[in-house]
């Protein structure tokens, strides 16, 4: 119980949010362990984020995933760093650590990266892949996303 009231802070702590520094996205995609890439996992997720800059987001995170058939909802704390190489096409690298909430709950971290397609100055389409590893069961997954980011 511990565990989760601290990632729920962790979360909450970076959700407050100055009113000119509105920052979020919305991916979907799937989840699927490594060696088995062909199922279909269903995975939703959002993020709030804090604006550092334009290049670096701090934010709270979290969706619903379904993992061998079983679902689970992540709640995260996020970062989130824009690389400056391009200029409608930026790389992205993200990384996410939590507590799962579902039949097996535990603690959760993701790393990832991926394309940030800029639609003008307050959105993107975001195109996401990267590695997540639940802590008790010793497993992880790869996940792949596609999403829109929205800055005001």
């Amino acid at each position: 119980m511990k565990k989760v009231l601290t990632a729920i802070l962790f979360a909450i702590t970076f959700t407050i949010v100055p009113a000119n520094a509105f920052t979020m996205d919305v991916q979907g995609g799937i989840a699927n362990h490594v060696s088995e890439l062909s199922k279909f996992n269903m995975s939703f997720y959002g993020h709030w984020w804090f604006p550092i800059d334009q290049m670096l987001f701090v934010g709270a995170g979290g969706g619903y995933q379904e993992l061998d058939n079983i679902g689970y909802v992540p709640l995260s704390g996020a970062l989130w760093v824009r690389l400056p190489i391009g200029r409608q096409v930026l790389p992205v690298a993200t990384g996410d650590i939590g507590y799962i909430i579902g039949e097996n709950h535990q603690m959760f971290w993701r790393a990832g990266g991926g394309l940030d397609i800029k639609n003008g100055d307050y959105s993107s389409i975001l195109l996401m892949a990267g590695y997540q590893y639940l802590h008790h069961e010793g497993r992880g997954f790869v996940y792949l996303h596609a999403g829109i980011l929205v800055e005001i």
